[in-house]
Formats: structure tokens, C-alpha cells, sequence
């Protein structure tokens, strides 16, 4: 075989290497790539001390609409922790104005009426605890209402 025919051959042998090692892309990698890295960014919300209050409260709430559906009227002692409604640290700190101040303390006023006051329509009283918090909510954060207003006692 002369050098050319040899050059030629090597040449030949060069081009099919390179074509028949072609890389192909699975898409499967590309999508599992794109889920890794969404997922490794994700940041775990976490409450303010005021949203994990007001979890609280509204667990309690569905505690008295049930109570109150079932004609109870001893709900026991006033729950004292609801006093940090006033102080709690909010998850947007500009929230904490002189009308937040006035609803919290409104809501505080309403809870120990139904809480302490024998007398009286218990299912109004609850009623009027739960529009105070609407009223807020309706000023402030709106997120919560649609789960606020189910608690409302038809």
C-alpha cells in the first residue's frame, strides 16, 4: 500500500471515529438537572412569632365554633398568651400601626366577653370576635380571610 492510499485510509478511519462518537443528550438528565436545582434553592418559609400567634388563635377559634355549636358555654380560663397579639414581632414590622394596635386590642376586649361574660348570646359574642379579626385582615393582610370567615357560626 503506497502513502497515499495509508494517508487516505487513516484519514477515512479519522472521519468515521469522529462521527460515530456523536454525543447525544438525554432529555431525562436535563430535566432531573433542572429539578436538582430548583429544589436545592427552595427556602423554607418560616413564621413571625405574630402569624404562628394567630395559627394559634384561629386552632383555637374552630375549638370554640364547635363548642359553641354543641350550646356550651364554659370555655375555661382566657388564654393569657393571646395578650402578645400586641407585642409579637410581624412578619412586615410597618403592619405595627396605631390601627393594628386598636384592632388587637378590640379583639383582646371581644375574646374576654365571651370569655368571662356568662350572660349573653355566646354564638353573637364569638360572631363579633371573628368580624374583628375580618376587619383587620381587610386593612392589613388579606391572605387569611377566606379561612377566617369559615369560622363565622351561621
Amino acid at each position: 500500500m503506497s502513502s497515499r492510499g495509508l494517508s487516505l485510509s487513516l484519514i477515512l478511519f479519522a472521519l468515521l471515529t469522529l462521527f460515530s462518537c456523536k454525543k447525544e443528550i438525554d432529555t431525562k438528565d436535563v430535566e432531573v438537572e433542572a429539578i436538582v436545582k430548583d429544589t436545592t434553592s427552595f427556602k423554607m418559609y418560616e413564621m413571625s412569632p405574630l402569624a404562628s400567634l394567630m395559627e394559634e388563635m384561629h386552632a383555637k377559634g374552630l375549638f370554640l365554633k364547635a363548642q359553641i355549636e354543641e350550646g356550651k358555654t364554659d370555655f375555661g380560663a382566657w388564654p393569657e398568651k393571646h395578650k402578645e397579639i400586641l407585642t409579637a414581632k410581624m412578619t412586615d414590622p410597618s403592619d405595627m400601626d396605631l390601627f393594628f394596635t386598636y384592632q388587637a386590642e378590640e379583639y383582646l376586649r371581644l375574646e374576654k366577653i365571651l370569655y368571662e361574660n356568662v350572660e349573653g348570646d355566646k354564638k353573637e359574642q364569638f360572631n363579633n370576635l371573628i368580624n374583628s379579626c375580618l376587619e383587620c385582615h381587610q386593612k392589613k393582610c388579606g391572605g387569611p380571610i377566606p379561612r377566617i370567615k369559615k369560622l363565622l357560626i351561621k
